[in-house]
C-alpha cells in the first residue's frame, strides 16, 4: 500500500512539473533581457527587466487589443450561456422526440473545423457591416461555444429532479420562471463551469479574430503572432505578450476553482 501511495505521489509530482514548467518558463523569459533569449545554454540567473512589457504596452500598444479580448470573450460567453440555457432546458424538460439525438447533433457542429465557415462568414459580414466589429466577432465565437454550452447544460439540467418543476408549477410558475428561478439557481455550479470553459475557448480563438477583423475589433491573439515574423523573431516580447494573455484566464480559473470542481462533478453527485 505504501509503495502504491508513493508511486501515486511521484506520478502526481511529475504531472505537475510537466504542466507548470512551460508556464514558468514563459513567465521567466518574459522578464529576461531580449539578448538572453538566444543564449545557449539558457540563462537561469539574470537581472529581471520590464523592457519586454514596455515593448508590449507602449511600443505595440496592446491595451486596446486586450480590452477587445475582454469585451468579445465576455459577450460571447454570456450570449452562449443564455441561448444554451434556453435550448438545454427545452431538450431536458419538454417532451421532444429524440432529444438526446438532437443534443448530440448540436454537439457534432462543434466538431467542424472553424476554417470551414470563415469564407461564408467573411462574405456575409462584408455585406451586413459586421466585419471588424465586436458584435460580429461575438456572434462568430458563438458558433464555437453554443453547441458546447447546449450539450453541457443539457446534461446538468437532466440531473435536476422533475419534482422541483412540478412544485413550482403548482405555485403557478410559468416555464420561463421555472428556468430562471429554479433550474438555473440549482445548477449554478454547472453553469459556472460551462461559462469558464466557454470563456477559455473564446479567449484563445485566433482564426476568427484573424479573418473577421482588421484593426478595430482585433483581439489579443492576433498581434501576439506578429512578434514572430519571417525575418525578425522577438522571443522575449513574444513571451511577455503570452504572459499578458495567460494571466486573465489564470485569474479566472483560480477565482472560480470551486465552481469548476463542483460543476465537473455535478452530474456524478446527482446521479449517485
Amino acid at each position: 500500500m505504501r509503495i502504491k501511495r508513493l508511486l501515486s505521489y511521484i506520478i502526481l509530482i511529475i504531472a505537475s512539473v510537466v504542466t507548470v514548467f512551460p508556464l514558468y518558463w514563459m513567465i521567466s523569459l518574459s522578464f529576461q533581457p531580449s539578448i538572453l533569449a538566444w543564449s545557449y545554454p539558457p540563462s537561469i540567473l539574470f537581472m529581471p527587466t520590464l523592457e519586454n512589457y514596455i515593448t508590449v504596452f507602449v511600443e505595440r500598444n496592446f491595451m486596446p487589443w486586450l480590452l477587445n479580448s475582454i469585451i468579445v470573450t465576455s459577450g460571447a460567453t454570456a450570449l452562449s450561456i443564455l441561448l444554451g440555457s434556453l435550448a438545454a432546458y427545452a431538450l431536458a424538460r419538454f417532451n421532444i422526440k429524440g432529444a438526446k439525438n438532437i443534443a448530440m447533433w448540436i454537439l457534432s457542429i462543434r466538431m467542424f473545423p472553424p476554417i470551414t465557415v470563415i469564407l461564408p462568414l467573411y462574405v456575409l459580414y462584408s455585406q451586413w457591416g459586421l466585419f471588424d466589429t465586436h458584435i460580429g466577432l461575438i456572434l462568430a465565437h458563438c458558433i464555437l461555444l453554443l453547441p458546447y454550452a447546449v450539450w453541457m447544460l443539457y446534461g446538468f439540467f437532466r440531473e435536476i429532479p422533475r419534482e422541483l418543476d412540478e412544485a413550482a408549477e403548482i405555485d403557478g410558475a410559468s416555464k420561463m420562471s421555472i428556468l430562471f428561478r429554479v433550474i438555473i439557481p440549482v445548477s449554478r455550479s454547472g453553469i459556472a463551469a460551462t461559462a469558464i470553459l466557454c470563456a477559455i475557448f473564446s479567449w484563445n480563438d485566433f482564426i476568427f479574430a484573424f479573418s473577421l477583423t482588421s484593426n478595430v475589433a482585433k483581439t489579443l491573439m492576433v498581434p501576439i503572432s506578429g512578434f514572430l515574423g519571417d525575418y525578425v523573431w522577438e522571443w522575449s516580447a513574444f513571451y511577455a505578450a503570452g504572459t499578458v494573455a495567460a494571466v486573465p484566464m489564470i485569474i479566472l480559473g483560480v477565482a472560480a476553482q470551486k465552481y469548476l470542481a463542483r460543476g465537473m462533478t455535478f452530474g456524478v453527485l446527482k446521479g449517485s
